[in-house]
């Protein structure tokens, strides 16, 4: 009994992973969020869309393209007659449409919001992707403690096993304490299945985002870093509507519909256009000809004003899709920032109370079971138990970084700062000082 209670005693502590010299390095969260921002397929897209957006104002505000002919008009058909008839003539003209006062001016000023807009959205696909690596990484954190305790558990339950096996062999145990212990065991063994695909899962969707191929290993998740919340979270719901880059381009996409309308009520007036030709008659006296016109919007119920109608919806419809995310938006962060408080009142109570209480329990029942006191299902029930709340402190640690992470697209900025290299390791189940 006494070699058991070693064993318990050197596996419950909560320790480091084991160490596996063939094994990838512990993964470096900064690390992986700087490969992202390097390599991730969905923001090399969002910069190149900026990218094009930004050469569109030049081309709006550019005039129309002038277009230049020439032209020869003979009399007859039999021979050249230029230079001796006065109709004879080898033209050269120049046409340019000059468009309404404004026009171009509001065209450029809608490609410069729509610009604004892809701005906009690169920085919210930023944040959406090192949001993406660090839920990622709270669940490899949460599923490598988990294995590491289920591990240590495992080692217990061994322990416990072949001491009812030896009691049973020395007719003072009974067989189902064997069973049950072999049945837990087992269990173990599922959950570690369970585990290790679900990690499998995370390393997967790493991969992913950071732009790397499917088979790269991503080491264990052994720290965890620091989150800087706020003292007062109830000021984050309107933070968020005033800081957001998604508020900001639906904003901007508001402005860019009030420019849309103009530009539209604009083009119910008439384009202007110039042309000029030389006429060279040979030997003759040469010929110059001018022309001004106009476009008129002759059709203008079926196609200008239908366009402005058109524009004053989508200003609508822009309008409501900004009202709709602010109050959406707000929603999610109170949403989100519950679930953190209740994550980080979870920790606390685990970590402070949970752990270290089912800690001593299983230590008591340890011995009393030495000297006969209580049954081997008991002190399996306190192994599980202490299982099952070390487990549940681990996972509330990652679901607090989750929460944060989800939190930083709405708010426009981080929550979470990166580790120093002081961070807590895998292995300290006890809450931070």
């Amino acid at each position: 009994m006494k070699r058991l209670l070693c064993v318990l005693l050197a596996l419950l502590p909560a320790a480091a992973l084991p160490e596996d010299r063939g094994a990838p390095a512990p993964a470096d969260l900064g690390a992986l969020l700087g490969e992202a921002e390097a390599n991730s397929p969905l923001l090399r897209a969002a910069a190149a869309r900026l990218e094009a957006a930004r050469r569109v104002p030049s081309q709006r505000q550019a005039p129309p393209d002038p277009m230049a002919t020439i032209g020869y008009t003979n009399e007859g058909t039999s021979r050249f007659t230029l230079g001796e008839t006065e109709d004879a003539r080898l033209s050269l003209s120049w046409t340019q449409e000059v468009p309404y006062p404004g026009k171009l001016g509001k065209a450029a000023d809608v490609a410069t919001l729509e610009a604004e807009i892809a701005a906009r959205e690169l920085e919210l696909v930023r944040l959406k992707v090192g949001a993406e690596i660090k839920s990622a990484y709270a669940d490899l954190y949460r599923l490598d403690r988990t294995a590491a305790i289920l591990g240590e558990t495992r080692s217990v339950l061994d322990a416990f096993a072949q001491t009812a096996q030896r009691r049973y062999e020395a007719g003072e145990g009974i067989q189902e304490s064997i069973l049950k212990a072999q049945t837990e065991v087992l269990r173990l063994e599922a959950e570690l299945t369970r585990v290790h695909q679900e990690r499998r899962a995370a390393e997967l969707r790493i991969n992913a985002v950071a732009g790397r191929p499917d088979d790269t290993p991503v080491g264990p998740a052994t720290d965890l870093p620091a989150i800087d919340f706020p003292d007062e979270p109830g000021t984050l719901a309107e933070a968020a509507v005033a800081v957001s880059p998604e508020i900001a381009a639906l904003e901007t996409a508001v402005r860019r519909s009030e420019a849309s309308l103009q530009r539209a009520r604009l083009d119910l007036k008439p384009d202007f256009f110039w042309s000029a030709s030389y006429d060279n008659r040979g030997g003759l006296d040469p010929m110059l000809t001018g022309m001004l016109g106009l476009r008129l919007p002759l059709y203008k119920e079926r196609k200008q004003a239908q366009a402005v109608l058109q524009a004053e919806s989508e200003l609508l419809a822009a309008r409501q899709d900004l009202v709709d995310r602010q109050v959406r938006i707000r929603a999610e962060v109170r949403d989100l920032v519950s679930e953190y408080q209740r994550a980080e009142r979870l920790r606390a109570l685990f970590g402070q109370g949970v752990v270290p209480q089912a800690r001593l329990t299983l230590d008591s029942a340890l011995a009393s079971y030495g000297v006969g006191r209580i049954a081997f299902l008991d002190l399996l029930f306190d192994l599980t138990a202490l299982l099952n709340a070390r487990i549940e402190h681990v996972t509330q640690e990652g679901e607090r970084l989750r929460v944060a992470s989800a939190l930083e697209p709405l708010l426009g900025g981080a929550l979470v700062r990166l580790p120093d290299g002081e961070g807590r390791r895998v292995g300290d189940d006890a809450p931070e000082s």
